[in-house]
Formats: structure tokens, C-alpha cells, sequence
């Protein structure tokens, strides 16, 4: 694993004069091994379904597993959540007809009756959150598709500070809607497959994170980092993130098993500010403080570590990463820029009275 480190620049130490105060049996066809170092499957569904989700952090997932499937050969087809007429022109959604061959179809992922017909070997649900969401989708397809998976959350696993990376076998809080789900999955025999995210990053994403810090850092503002900023965080780009979810497919091994959905590369907090600072050629002036007396802010993380293991999909599923974070900031950075957000207003208010209070 690659960490991404970064020495602390207190308020007390920082110059701030210039401051001006985000199975069932598999019915594999044409199932051949290929000779790597880890066993994998060159395999092709008739039908794929993607239901994805209208807004968020999760919503690209759908987007880049589309495309992955696509290019493997799937015939796709994608039911979106929400009302075309408001988000089929926007990103990611808007990026569907570059899929080819896909078919879209904008419904209610909660009513059977706006479901596409037709049988789907393989189905992904990229929506439901609680079991009342993911139920009617679960009851149409389950019974006759090959594989079922569920995307939940990395984010229900239990905290634990003396070992907080997160395993697939991480206890959980069973209070968490996604959990209620996954267990509904496992009680009525299911062939499912569960992949937990953690934050993902990078294009089309409708969910800010690197884009928080490039708030500050582009106008020359000081970064207010809670802790002591060696937090360690697990981001992932979406485009390695599609592989995963895509590599799962019809994969014998990928029955009833759960992946962490997450690259190799961990970055700490001040990590993410010195790496956007570096792409914009610029210094980031960070200043930690104590969350307990000051309050998250508009801080866009969890205030601890949060990371996750991603060997066992890269074990069983053979899949490999492209990205690391600090790589791909000049990409995002030139997004920014580009979408205009540097001339948007923002709120610093609380960025100001977290500052103020521990000036010297």
C-alpha cells in the first residue's frame, strides 16, 4: 500500500498575514481459465442490469461499471433512478449514450412496474440503501438471474482504534440499513455478491472531496484539518472502482462473497492538501485543531482513520489498480477549473471561526 504523508503546519507556526478571512449454480457461458498469477475468468453475459442511483457519491459507479461491462462484451442495460428531464443531461448520467449498445430506462427502482422485462443474468443494484428500497428489486430478479450484486457501504463496519483497517470480515453495526439488506440477501439463498465503497473520487463525481480542499487552497486560504491530520483515508478512483464491480461478473469465486470496494492507496489528511497544493503549484498552509472543542465543520471526511483492505479482490477477482491519488490531481484540478468553481462563491464562515479562535 502507498501512503501519501504530510508534515503538520500549526496555526501557531503558520503565517496567516495574508489570510483573508467535499448458487445458484452458475450458468456460465464460455468459461475459460486464463494462465495468470491469479486464477480468473473470461466469461460473457447475454444480459446485464445496472440500477443505479440519481445523486450522491455512489451514482458514477454505475457509469464506469457500464462502460467496463460494455467493453467486456455485456449487452447492458441501466434503470436510473429520478426524472430524466432533470438529470439526463447532467454527469454522469449525461455520459450514457457514449456506452455502446446500452439501454436506458428511467423509473422507480422501488416499483416493479417501471422494471425493464426480459431475463438479466447478472443484476447490480447501485441504489437501495435500506431493505425497503432494495426489496422489490430483490424479489423480481433474484429467483432467476445468475448473480445478484448488492452495492453497500464500507461505512456500517464497526470502528476500531487499535486496528481500524477495515477487512470484509469486520463486524458491523446491524443498525445500518445496508446491513439489513446484505442479511436479506444471505437468509433467502441469494447468489449475491456485496462490494463495500469508501470514498471514491475523480470524473463525474456528484459529491465534492478533493474539490474541499481545492476551495481553499486555490484562493489562498488556510486548510482547517481536524487532529493532527495523520488520519489515514482510503480514496479511490471510480474508474478502478468499476473494475472491481465489473471483474465480480459471473465469476464463480465472487459468489456469495463480500469485496471491499476501495484501491491500495492511502493518503492522510494532510496528505490530501499537500497533494492538491502540489498539482496547483502552490503551498498549503494547514492548520489542525481539536475537533472535540471546535466541531467538524464543514469537513468533508469522517474524523478518523478510514481505510479499507482491497486484497481480497484483488486476489480473486485479478484486478489491479491504475490510479493513485496524487497522480490523478492535476486531472482533477484541471475539472475545476474548467467547471468554473473557482469564481463560485463559498462559505468559509465556518472556516473563519474555527481559525480565529486558535490564532495566537
Amino acid at each position: 500500500m502507498s501512503v501519501i504523508s504530510a508534515p503538520i503546519i500549526n496555526a501557531n507556526h503558520a503565517k496567516l498575514s495574508s489570510f483573508k478571512c467535499s448458487t445458484r449454480g452458475l450458468r456460465a457461458r464460455g468459461l475459460a481459465l486464463r494462465s495468470t498469477r491469479v486464477a480468473t475468468l473470461d466469461v460473457r453475459a447475454e444480459n446485464v442490469l445496472i440500477v443505479n442511483t440519481k445523486g450522491g457519491g455512489h451514482a458514477p459507479f454505475g457509469l464506469y461499471l457500464a462502460k467496463e461491462l460494455s467493453a467486456a462484451g455485456h449487452q447492458i442495460t441501466i434503470l436510473n433512478d429520478g426524472d430524466p428531464e432533470k438529470l439526463a443531461s447532467k454527469a454522469p448520467f449525461s455520459e450514457y449514450p457514449s456506452i455502446p449498445g446500452a439501454s436506458v430506462v428511467w423509473g422507480n427502482p422501488t416499483d416493479p412496474a417501471s422494471f425493464p422485462s426480459g431475463h438479466f443474468d447478472v443484476v447490480y443494484d447501485n441504489n437501495g440503501k435500506d431493505l425497503d428500497n432494495c426489496k422489490p428489486l430483490i424479489d423480481t430478479y433474484s429467483r432467476t438471474c445468475t448473480q445478484y450484486c448488492f452495492v453497500s457501504s464500507a461505512g456500517m463496519a464497526i470502528e476500531n482504534e487499535v486496528a481500524p483497517m477495515i477487512f470484509e470480515s469486520t463486524p458491523c453495526n446491524p443498525k445500518k440499513g445496508h446491513f439489513a439488506v446484505e442479511e436479506y440477501l444471505k437468509t433467502q439463498n441469494v447468489p449475491y455478491t456485496i462490494f463495500r465503497p469508501l470514498y471514491p473520487y475523480g470524473k463525474f463525481t456528484m459529491k465534492d472531496c478533493e474539490q474541499w480542499f481545492m476551495d481553499r487552497i486555490l484562493r489562498d486560504r488556510p486548510v482547517p484539518i481536524p487532529g493532527d491530520g495523520l488520519q489515514l483515508v482510503g480514496l479511490s478512483n471510480y474508474e478502478d472502482c468499476g473494475k472491481v464491480l465489473a471483474a465480480a461478473a459471473l465469476n464463480p469465486k465472487a459468489i456469495r462473497s463480500v469485496y471491499n470496494l476501495t484501491s491500495d492507496t492511502l493518503v492522510s489528511f494532510n496528505g490530501v492538501a499537500q497533494a492538491v497544493a502540489k498539482a496547483a503549484g502552490k503551498e498549503a498552509i494547514i492548520v489542525n485543531y481539536n475537533p472535540n472543542t471546535l466541531g467538524k465543520g464543514a469537513w468533508p471526511f469522517r474524523l478518523g482513520h478510514f481505510f479499507a483492505s482491497s486484497a481480497k479482490s484483488q486476489a480473486e477477482l485479478g484486478v489491479t489498480f491504475s490510479h493513485t491519488f496524487e497522480g490523478d490531481m492535476q486531472e482533477c484540478l484541471q475539472r475545476y477549473m474548467a467547471a468554473g468553481r473557482l469564481q463560485k462563491e463559498v462559505d468559509f464562515s465556518k472556516d473563519d471561526e474555527i481559525i480565529k479562535s486558535i490564532l495566537p
